[in-house]
């Protein structure tokens, strides 16, 4: 073998060899951009996740604000007189609890199943 066949050989070797560590340094990239992106996901869905949380505390804490727990108020079930009331409007205030519920339901693209004895508002 002549002297520049054996250095042509010993070139074409080390660019195989170059071509490989650029390929695991690519491969290696990809991962690590793969990996940034997913621990991005992440924090991002448990952000939103925690919003939508407090979106549905404060919410609950609006409904619950808005059943009223004085005698002065008529509007929910919570009502301090609730026990002392006649029938027609203890029926007529479930009524209109039952209905909230329903709108708020619906407005969260949910269903609510039929009230009978077994399960009340």
């Amino acid at each position: 073998m002549s002297h520049i066949a054996y250095h042509a050989e010993a070139q074409r070797k080390q660019r195989i060899i170059e071509r490989k560590h650029a390929a695991l340094a690519k491969l290696a990239m990809e991962q690590a951009e793969a990996e940034r992106k997913q621990k991005e996901d992440e924090v991002r869905t448990r952000r939103i996740k925690h919003e939508q949380e407090e979106a549905k505390s404060k919410e609950r804490e609006r409904y619950l604000n808005s059943m009223g727990r004085t005698s002065k108020s008529k509007q929910g079930v919570i009502n301090a007189n609730y026990t002392s009331m006649l029938e027609d409007q203890k029926i007529r205030i479930a009524q209109k609890d039952l209905k909230h519920q329903e709108k708020v339901l619906r407005d969260h693209c949910l269903v609510m199943g039929h009230a009978n004895e077994y399960f009340l508002a």
